[in-house]
């Protein structure tokens, strides 16, 4: 069975990863259409959490589908259906996982730590209050692309104390989270100091400081929730490295995530020391697929979120 000009092999041994916030689009879901299974269970979402999300997810309008609050559960519910659907269609099998910040639900559902059920309520949830957050805040994100100089540049910025690294996307991709006027002094800036500076269309200063009311009140929800430890390895996006195999733990990480960077560099660095013989970008959205490093030669790269569509 194959895809363009790569030979999908069957038994594979793959790392699967799972994108978050920002990879929504209106009929993400499309390339499962013939999979009555993976269907069903998007459509399971609908009843779980009396919200038409299904419709959202194939019809929109996009921008409803783009809230916080409808964005995380549709991308879990497609993430975690496309998951079921290639391990099932070519018997791939996962040696360890990662997802970026709301992924990261999306992977430990996959791997069997919390429930599809209780995922798709629980992201739900951290949806509504990190949106409530900075209802009355001005925050936003600001993406610097290359290799520059990052504490001159925030020293450098009068406010610069109100801007954080949310994401550590890549070696040259670092995204800040924080006050907006410090986003607006750091993009006045950014080129004398290496960087080519990017606002992102996002409705809130994920990963900062000003989500500490969204992690406070997401202390009791993730608390309360049954979680086990995963079938297989699945990475921190809070500590870098490895969920350790016990619930406290990996809940701890979850509510820390939210206020903290995500060590993206550092997940796929750990990642990449174990035996696989491919990435798997599970998609929707090709964001996770463009952060994987080029360089990693002893790795087939795959992104299957159209069919058709493995690019290298």
């Amino acid at each position: 069975m194959g895809f363009g000009s790569y030979e999908v092999e069957k038994n594979m041994n793959s790392c699967f990863l799972y994108p978050g916030q920002g990879s929504q689009k209106v009929g993400m879901a499309d390339f499962l259409a013939s999979d009555k299974e993976a269907i069903d269970l998007i459509q399971q979402a609908d009843n779980i959490l009396n919200l038409n999300l299904s419709k959202l997810i194939f019809e929109g309008p996009f921008e409803e589908l783009t809230l916080t609050k409808n964005a995380q559960p549709a991308l879990l519910a497609v993430g975690y259906a496309a998951h079921k659907h290639w391990v099932k269609k070519y018997k791939l099998q996962p040696i360890a996982a990662a997802g970026h910040s709301l992924g990261e639900y999306t992977a430990l559902a996959a791997a069997g730590s919390i429930s599809y059920e209780e995922a798709l309520k629980t992201v739900k949830k951290r949806g509504e209050v990190m949106q409530d957050a900075v209802a009355n805040q001005d925050g936003g994100m600001v993406a610097l692309l290359g290799e520059g100089r990052l504490n001159d540049l925030l020293e450098s910025c009068e406010g610069s104390d109100c801007l954080v690294p949310a994401n550590f996307n890549t070696l040259n991709q670092t995204v800040l989270s924080g006050d907006v006027n410090a986003i607006d002094r750091v993009v006045g800036k950014a080129k004398d100091f290496g960087y080519k500076a990017i606002k992102l269309k996002v409705s809130a200063p994920f990963h900062s400081p000003l989500m500490k009311k969204a992690k406070e009140r997401m202390d009791k929800v993730i608390n309360e929730i049954d979680i086990s430890p995963p079938k297989w390895p699945v990475a921190s996006n809070f500590t870098g490295f490895f969920h350790e195999e016990n619930s406290s733990a990996i809940k701890k990480n979850l509510i820390n995530q939210i206020e903290g960077s995500v060590k993206w560099v550092q997940n796929l660095k750990e990642l990449a020391k174990l035996n696989f013989e491919g990435w798997l970008d599970v998609g929707p959205g090709k964001v996770l697929f463009n952060m994987i490093p080029k360089n990693d030669s002893r790795k087939k790269i795959n992104h299957f979120n159209v069919v058709g569509d493995i690019i290298r």
